[in-house]
């Protein structure tokens, strides 16, 4: 069994301006520098083999503030951007609808057959996803993999280790530097933690080493 520690970028500017950033390189605010630190300090006790990052600013920033009192390689990979929102990047939510009001309404009624104007599919995302987990699977068995990331392409990931399907996505609530944890067993998946972020708050629990019963 291997075991994937999935999570979130911290928070960016963009984020809170909720402006869809896909894969435009935004860096970390200041906060989201102190929660990069915070989930550093719950997972300084945790041995990691391997780390694989998304190739966007703002994951890989916040993979190395969690890697700081770590010894184990760091890779950035293309594959594990965010999806891409082609030309809703940069905008919120209202400016989307002001200007696209016809595609916006087509993808939130069927966001896997209608993906954002000039951008990425959920099929396209599923996919270089799908081919990035399977080779990380065949170089490292038995390992303690750290995977840091974005809320659409982690969506993703637990998408396809419990077989759901890509319209919904969007039921999963993905926050900023939250901790998913999925032990990966042959052919299937077991999602043991999902989008925690007890490391913000007063005490800073460390991660349960209780095995998934």
């Amino acid at each position: 069994m291997s075991r994937l520690f999935l999570v979130r970028h911290g928070l960016t500017e963009w984020n809170q301006g909720e402006r869809y950033q896909g894969q435009i390189d935004v860096q970390l605010a200041a906060k989201g520098h102190r929660q990069a630190a915070a989930l550093r300090d719950r997972l300084r006790n945790e041995q990691f083999d391997v780390c694989y990052a998304s190739a966007l600013g703002r994951a890989r920033e916040t993979a190395e503030t969690i890697l700081e009192e770590h010894f184990c390689p760091l890779h950035a990979r293309a594959e594990l951007n965010e999806l891409s929102y082609g030309a809703w990047e940069g905008l919120t939510r209202a400016e989307i609808i002001d200007r696209y009001p016809r595609d916006w309404e087509r993808h939130i009624l069927d966001p896997a057959a209608y993906p954002p104007t000039d951008g990425e599919s959920r099929a396209e995302l599923r996919a270089r996803v799908v081919r990035t987990l399977e080779t990380i699977e065949a170089a490292h068995r038995d390992a303690s993999i750290l995977v840091v990331s974005h809320g659409g392409t982690i969506r993703m990931i637990i998408a396809h280790y419990l077989g759901i399907d890509d319209n919904h996505l969007r039921k999963l609530r993905v926050d900023n530097v939250s901790l998913s944890v999925v032990d990966i067993y042959p052919g299937w998946g077991l999602l043991s933690l999902f989008n925690d972020t007890a490391h913000l708050l007063p005490g800073k629990p460390p991660l349960s080493r209780e095995p998934a019963s």
